[in-house]
């Protein structure tokens, strides 16, 4: 047993130990020693247990579920001759809980099988609506199909009535002579008054896309769960405030207890209506569906000899003979409709089964492919084709043949005619877009602003535009912008010599500039790789390159979307025909397999984290379960829910024991409690305090939300950040889950990527106690100490808001101590030679004087040559990055802090709290080695780990990309910064530091120089030559000096200075590094306590200097605290922390070290 937590018991909300919760017990009032027979129970053994001893209390509502989805698991083997999958039970769980809810699953795992049992166990009246009469008769078949096979009286004596058309039915409608109606909607939408006098306390949607075709249908629906008519509009107002949402979520809470309940077993690609916010804001789910980017592609290509749709199509048609059917075409965008109808005519004059979206309605041409009466579908490659997006036939579709590259095209004028660019705000945003890359850096910023400013009018026809004088004026200046650069020769130059967009010349003599089209590339490929309950299906992608600088161009613009450029194959025609068989063939074998899908639970500490690794494997589908966000998505084999515990949940208690510790039997047992926030001021607070009048926000509700996750999930994944403080977050979770799920593991990476988030998934395990007793052992002595001395500065001082600690004090004295120091001086001589800068310090203010006046005179002897090899510095790490941040940016500390938290949650960079400068073999050879060889040349790439120590790796980009092409991602809308400016300064430090550590060493030549006036000579070494250059071409190239130069020294300048500078955020971080004070989480957060209690505060020029109050409390404290604020003792404490975390020490002897300390306290 470590510690106890104040209300911690799942079942009555009393005080629990660490212990009893990790095996999966309540707390010993609910469950005493002797009446359990063993440990490390299962949730449905204790509730038996508690049941039986009369003591089952909060935990009731899951002893029934359980039952309930026992039954469900009996029903389901007996019908079906096979146990239901993860997936299916996960369900089965929500839906017993009361939930209402979208079922987000891949093709084929069973949803509608699923909602129709729903229907049968659920004791009282079920609608079921989709969207025609066929489908009314299938499921009223199927049901009766089920019926027939389970031996359950309940389930057989349910009445089924579906209405074909008989008036027969209407009239056991009317009567209520049934227990589940089946009906379309199109009947729903005219029989509304009718269906709401049956009282309906659960509806089952199958189709939910064509449902939500009609607003109406959508009230008539939430009308029919209990909302009234007011409760709908304050859900649908557009612009709520924060109290609209508190009432949103009593809504929510009031309807949840009145059992009506909608499940909906597909969520809509495009929702047709706006009124789909309506199951978001009122049943906390929405009814988008996920799109995954889940790929298993070939992706092939070959060259084609000639370019026009002739020959091309006579290509195509060699290779579908060879392959078969079972796919689509795309003709190149440029040709159009005409292009099209030409395709298919041909192919049809060659005996193909064809058809082109312009010749069938979408769904019979989805029929067409599904039934496979036809062998290919021929679509226009681009965006907004039918064929394009939201195709989702897995088994009938797995190659996709592209006539020519796919690419886009901007017009710009013939040849001698002016340039006249269209005043369309979507034509200028994508040509600014596809242009960016080619601007100078002054010119990018410009182009960025512009680009976001347009994003807001993209749907804006001309004809409107002319109607807003302003906004004609704006985008009339971005649309000048473009033309200049258009017609600048260097401009015009870059575009030629560009990989990625270019100029071409069509035979009419227009020209146009021209872009890979990645998106239609990735969306005409992915239709034949798709993600089903039997795992990924593998598909053909081929090409037929007809330009081979539109490929370049599609190639390096791919790698925005997939993170690298894809791995394209030339092939043959005999090639594609043996890489077609091999597809065929494990397609083949996959529909012969079942795959159960599993439900994993992954909890990170902040939401921005959770949706990045949502985000790896597409768009999420989301959920709201009041202040928690789930992102669902699929991943292979595995429905990942992603969610957030927002950091800390517990925190020590105030008033109970030792400023929160238990002594009992001699040990001491920490007491923890939720924390509650102050939903106005912010304000933390443990035990529930009266004084406090704000209303309280008790992280308990996140604690609760996430039980119900975990019990409802196959297995719990705990991702919190890799150190001693997560691992602590990591723990509090874990034994709050465990009553409700025994699969709980630990997982950690170091950073946010999907290589690195799959690599933790494979290697999960088990939780470090020797970690969490190290933060048991950091937080109670930051409390007793803090606690402590900062009672007695309140009662000294009377202020309750100072406060000490055991390294903020020692650190107060440094900044006091250095002050003092900084008041003594010297005299810097400075002045310029040759363009390099020097600087003369001395003591004797006389001499300095008499040198400035000699200074003409200076002459310069050279000694002898040398020369050095230079390495490069290291990767940074937390204290280096605070200080250079601040050096070179001003960034403060918790500024600092703030964006690399966002660049590592974003996946962009690795973990930022860290001392190490290690790097992985990952940062060695798949970050620095593609981006040297390609940017330097392949003799630069000089890999080096730095070091074989640390937890964690130093700080580094995750993906080699630089800042530029950070910036086109922005543009690109696939990243968001707070601030994007400072975010890309600060990721071009760390980059280019990382990139030049693993760059060879720079060679150069030095000069040993003799510098003498009259009153004063001295020696330095100076850079002359660079013979071989290194990491100078990414990281602080050499100054020079020009021993040649006979020119007199310039702009000489006396200064009197400090003999010791003041200590500015980052040298002081530096210095608590230096010093073993402190840690990689804590730095900024020290010095940021420190001027918040205006005990110290910054200089113009950044230097910090105590207050008259920073003194006096050190003061204080030193005269009757000495021990206990020396940085020898803190220090000793820090060391003490780091053997409990190495296991070598036992925590409860930082209580043995600090009690005298708590003796001294008035209060005890």
């Amino acid at each position: 047993m470590l510690f106890y937590i104040a209300h911690g018991c799942p079942n009555c909300g009393g005080r629990i130990s660490d212990e009893r919760l990790s095996l999966g017990l309540p707390c010993e009032k609910c469950l005493s020693e002797k009446t359990f027979l063993k440990g490390d129970l299962t949730l449905e053994e204790a509730i038996q247990a508690l049941e039986k001893n009369k003591k089952l209390r909060d935990l009731k509502l899951f002893g029934r579920v359980e039952k309930e989805v026992y039954q469900f698991h009996r029903v389901f083997q007996e019908i079906f001759g096979i146990a239901p999958s993860s997936l299916q039970l996960s369900w089965a769980k929500r839906f017993f809980l009361g939930e209402s809810f979208a079922i987000v699953a891949p093709t084929g795992t069973g949803k509608t099988t699923f909602g129709l049992l729903a229907c049968l166990l659920h004791r009282e009246k079920s609608l079921i609506l989709v969207p025609t009469k066929v489908l009314v008769n299938h499921l009223y078949e199927r049901l009766q199909d089920l019926q027939e096979k389970t031996s359950f009286e309940e389930i057989k004596t349910r009445r089924i009535l579906s209405y074909t058309g008989s008036n027969q039915e209407k009239r056991l409608l009317e009567e209520k002579s049934f227990d589940i109606f089946i009906c379309t909607q199109a009947f729903f939408h005219k029989n509304y008054e009718l269906l709401k006098m049956a009282d309906f306390s659960l509806i089952f949607v199958d189709d939910v896309d064509s449902f939500l075709k009609s607003g109406k249908n959508v009230d008539h629906l939430f009308h029919m769960l209990g909302f009234s008519q007011r409760e709908i509009e304050l859900a649908l107002k557009r612009e709520k405030e924060e109290e609209d949402y508190a009432k949103l979520w009593k809504i929510k809470e009031k309807h949840s207890k009145k059992l009506k309940r909608l499940i909906v077993s597909s969520a809509t690609l495009k929702p047709r209506t706006s009124r789909t916010i309506l199951f978001q804001n009122l049943l906390g789910f929405e009814v988008t569906r996920f799109v995954s980017t889940l790929r298993r592609v070939e992706d092939l290509y070959l060259e084609a000899e000639e370019s026009n749709l002739e020959t091309l199509l006579e290509r195509a048609y060699t290779i579908i003979q060879k392959i078969g059917s079972g796919g689509l075409l795309f003709v190149e965008e440029n040709a159009g409709r005409e292009g099209v109808e030409k395709a298919t005519q041909y192919l049809k004059e060659k005996g193909l089964k064809v058809v082109s979206y312009l010749e069938e309605k979408e769904a019979d041409l989805l029929e067409l492919l599904k039934e496979k009466e036809i062998d290919l579908a021929v679509g226009l490659a681009h965006l907004g084709n039918p064929l394009l997006r939201g195709l989702d036939l897995p088994f009938a579709l797995h190659y996709v043949l592209f006539l020519g590259v796919p690419k886009h095209f901007f017009p710009l004028g013939k040849k001698g005619e002016t340039l006249e660019l269209p005043l369309s705000t979507q034509f200028l945003h994508n040509l600014l877009l596809n242009l960016l890359p080619l601007f100078e850096e002054e010119e990018r910023f410009k182009a960025l602003s512009y680009i976001n400013y347009l994003k807001r009018y993209l749907t804006l026809k001309e004809e409107s535009l002319l109607q807003y004088e302003g906004l004609v004026k704006r985008v009339s200046e971005i649309k000048d912008f473009i033309q200049e650069r258009l017609l600048n020769e260097d401009f015009m130059e870059r575009l030629k010599r560009s990989d990625e967009v270019f100029l071409d010349v069509k035979e009419d003599g227009k020209y146009y500039v021209v872009v890979g089209n990645a998106q239609v590339y990735l969306q005409g490929s992915g239709r034949v790789s798709r993600l089903t309950a039997r795992g990924l299906l593998p598909g053909i992608s081929l090409m037929l390159v007809d330009h081979p600088k539109a490929f370049l161009s599609l190639k390096k613009r791919l790698r925005f979307y997939l993170g690298e450029e894809p791995a394209f194959q030339k092939v043959t025609l005999d090639g594609v025909l043996e890489i077609n068989q091999r597809i065929l063939k494990e397609r083949s074998s996959l529909q012969e397999s079942q795959l159960d899908f599993k439900n994993y639970l992954i909890i990170v500490e902040s939401p921005h984290k959770a949706k990045t690794i949502a985000s790896f494997f597409g768009k999420p589908a989301r959920r709201r379960l009041k202040n928690l966000w789930v992102y669902e998505i699929p991943m292979e084999g595995t429905l990942l829910s992603v969610c957030a515990s927002l950091g800390h949940l517990f925190n020590l208690s105030r008033k109970e024991g030792i400023f929160g510790v238990l002594p009992q039997k001699g040990h001491y047992y920490p007491l923890f409690d939720t924390i509650k926030l102050g939903k106005k001021s912010g304000n933390e607070i443990v035990d529930e305090e009266t004084e406090e009048e704000d209303e309280l926000y008790d992280k308990g509700e996140i604690i609760k939300h996430l039980r119900t996750l975990a019990y409802c999930a196959t297995e719990t994944f705990i991702a919190s950040d890799p150190d001693s403080e997560g691992e602590k977050i990591a723990y509090d979770l874990y034994i709050n889950l465990r009553p409700f799920q025994k699969k709980i593991k630990r997982i950690e990476f170091h950073e946010v990527t999907p290589r690195a988030f799959k690599k933790a998934l494979s290697e999960a395990g088990s939780f470090n106690l020797s970690r969490v007793k190290a933060q048991l052992a950091r937080r109670i002595a930051d409390r007793w100490v803090g606690f402590s001395l900062s009672r007695e500065l309140w009662s000294a001082f009377k202020k309750r808001n100072l406060s000490a600690g055991r390294v903020q004090t020692p650190v107060l004295g440094w900044v006091i101590k250095r002050a003092e120091e900084a008041k003594a001086h010297k005299y810097r001589l400075t002045f310029t030679l040759s363009g390099l800068s020097f600087a003369l310090d001395f003591e004797d203010k006389e001499l300095a004087e008499r040198v400035l006046r000699e200074l003409p005179s200076l002459k310069k002897e050279e000694i002898s040559r040398i020369e050095e090899v230079i390495n490069p510095p290291p990767p940074y790490t937390t204290d280096t990055i605070l200080e250079e941040a601040y050096y070179y940016f001003r960034f403060s500390s918790p500024q600092c802090m703030n964006l690399l938290q966002e660049l590592f949650e974003l996946g962009l960079i690795t973990y930022h709290r860290t001392d190490s400068t290690r790097v992985s073999e990952t940062g060695r050879y798949q970050v620095a080695k593609p981006y040297i060889e390609q940017n330097l040349g392949e003799g630069f790439f000089y890999p080096r780990e730095w070091s074989t120590t640390g937890a964690h790796e130093a700080i580094r980009p995750t993906y080699p990309w630089d800042v530029k092409e950070l910036k086109l991602r922005v543009a690109h809308g696939l990243l968001t910064f707070q601030k994007p400016k400072d975010s890309f300064r600060l990721y071009d430090l760390i980059f280019r530091r990382f990139m030049a550590s693993q760059c060879k060493p720079l060679r150069l030549q030095k000069g040993i120089f003799r510098f003498s006036v009259p009153s004063f000579s001295w020696e330095e070494a100076l850079g002359l030559q660079i013979l071989e250059s290194g990491f100078d071409l990414l990281w602080m190239k050499p100054q020079l000096f020009n021993p040649q130069d006979e020119s007199l020294p310039e702009n000489p300048e006396l200064r009197s200075v400090p003999k010791v500078f003041l200590f500015n955020q980052g040298s002081l971080i530096q210095e608590m590094k230096k010093r073993g004070l402190g840690r990689p989480s804590t730095y900024a957060e020290i010095v940021s306590t420190l001027l918040q209690r205006y005990y110290i505060y910054e200089l113009k020029n950044g230097g910090l200097v105590p207050t008259p109050l920073g003194k006096k409390v050190y003061s204080y404290l030193a005269k009757r605290f000495l021990e206990y604020i020396s940085e020898d003792f803190t220090r000793e404490l820090e060391e003490f922390m780091d053997a409990v975390e190495r296991g070598e020490k036992e925590w409860e002897e930082i209580c043995l070290k600090l009690k005298p300390l708590i003796e001294l306290n008035s209060s005890f």
